[in-house]
This record gives C-alpha cells, structure tokens and sequence, in this order.
C-alpha cells in the first residue's frame, strides 16, 4: 500500500477513495511505523502525507513512521473535504476540533475524518 494513493485521493477530495484505503488499511493490519516516507511530493501533500499517517496511527495505537517528526507544517492552509474553505460553521470544527496531528500541520478536517464504519 502506497501512502501517495491516499494524499492523492484526499488532495481531489475523492473520499469514497480515500475510505477505501483506509479501510484496507486496517484489514491488513497495517504497520504504520514501517510505511515509508512518500518521494515526489510537494511541500503540501508531504504535510498531508504526515499528518495523515500520524492520525491514523495514533487511532491504531501505534507510532507513527519516524519520518513525519521531520515533515514542516503545509506552507497554506489545506482543507482534506470541499465544503470547509466556504461554510463558515464546517470550517471553524475544522480548524477548533479536528484531528490535532492534521492541526498542527495546517491541515484541516473534521473530527472523525477518515474514520471507516
């Protein structure tokens, strides 16, 4: 499973995509401190890229890959579902409430984003 699969579906806001890897993620089990570190992306989707791995291995109380402790925030403000950039109540529970390892990297999602049913 390759971590740029997810930052490109959450980067086009394909989120049946994205909840798909996640989803298949956890079926197998995934060992999130053995995903390595993405090549070819930009400063924004390398943000995405740690903020999502740390998230998620955090919800499978896991470490996170050592990687992300060297990956600066995102240069903008990033925000993972469509609406949030124009509804003013989505965009403020993402900025108070959503994911903190997403936070911390200027990332911007609600709170139970990614989580699979």
């Amino acid at each position: 499973m390759q971590l740029s699969e997810l930052v490109d579906a959450l980067m086009k806001f394909d989120s049946l995509r994205a909840r798909q890897w996640v989803a298949d993620a956890l079926a197998v089990s995934l060992e999130w401190s053995e995903i390595p570190r993405p090549v070819g992306l930009g400063a924004e989707s390398l943000a995405v890229a740690a903020g999502v791995a740390e998230m998620l291995a955090e919800r499978s109380d896991q470490a996170p890959p050592s990687w992300t402790t060297n990956v600066p925030k995102s240069p903008t403000k990033i925000y993972l579902v469509r609406w949030a950039d124009s509804m003013p109540r989505l965009r403020k529970l993402c900025e108070q409430e959503g994911p903190e390892p997403l936070r911390q990297r200027q990332i911007l999602a609600p709170p139970e984003f990614l989580t699979v049913a």
